[in-house]
Parts: structure tokens; C-alpha cells; sequence
């Protein structure tokens, strides 16, 4: 559990920053966060290229706070096994989807290729090995 000093904290950091955040604890829990209903995890839009792409968050926490203050209620916080959810970054991959890593209450993420999150995790994973 992370206190609301740490919570504060961590939603104050740069996109990268939260970024690399999001790698390591993902990496080392083993889950990432969504928020999902009935139809499927919440998908939002890259205004860059109005691509779809899914909210992912490194712990409940962030993902609740983004359900309250997003206005995503009927939206539940649900955990995905990190290595289901590394096997869905290659259907997004084929589909040309993004990934909208740990967006802020005001919808500030680092939008990133299916690519470079899997490349990012292999290189966190073979950190941990050595």
C-alpha cells in the first residue's frame, strides 16, 4: 500500500519519470492495473492520431484515482498478469494500437508502442537476472 505522500509524489513526476516507475513496479509485482467493465478494459483516445489506446497503471491506487477523478465510475479496478498482458501487446501490436502508461487524474501519460514496452520490460527483466 502506498501512502498519499508517496501517491502525491509519484503523480508529480515528469511522463518519463512515471514511466520508468510503472516498468520497474510492474516488473516487480508482476500485475498491471486497468480499469475494465462489462464490455472490456477502458480505452482511450491519442488525440494525436485518434488511435485507441489502453490506460495502464502500476498500482490500484493511481487506477482508482483516475476512475474518481477521470469520471470512469462505472468502471471497476481489476489486476492483469503482467505476462498475459505482454502477449497482448502483440495483438495491439498487429492492430496498431498504443498504450497510455499510468495517465494522471488530468490525462497526462506516456503514450508508448506496444514495441518499446516490451522492449523496456526485457531490459528490466534482465536487470533483475544479473
Amino acid at each position: 500500500m502506498l501512502t498519499q505522500k508517496q501517491i502525491e509524489e509519484i503523480l508529480a513526476k515528469k511522463p518519463e519519470n512515471r514511466y520508468k516507475y510503472f516498468i520497474k513496479t510492474v516488473a516487480a509485482e508482476e500485475e498491471v492495473w486497468g480499469l475494465a467493465d462489462e464490455e472490456g478494459w477502458l480505452l482511450l483516445e491519442d488525440d494525436d492520431d485518434d488511435t485507441e489506446v489502453l490506460a495502464v497503471f502500476p498500482n490500484p491506487e493511481f487506477a482508482e484515482i483516475f476512475r474518481e477523478k477521470g469520471g470512469f465510475e462505472e468502471f471497476q479496478v481489476e489486476a492483469l498478469d503482467l505476462y498475459e498482458f505482454m502477449e497482448w501487446l502483440d495483438d495491439f501490436e498487429k492492430e496498431k494500437m498504443k498504450v497510455a502508461v499510468f495517465p494522471t487524474p488530468d490525462f497526462q501519460s506516456a503514450v508508448m508502442t506496444p514495441r518499446r514496452l516490451k522492449d523496456d520490460f526485457q531490459i528490466e527483466f534482465d536487470k533483475e537476472k544479473e
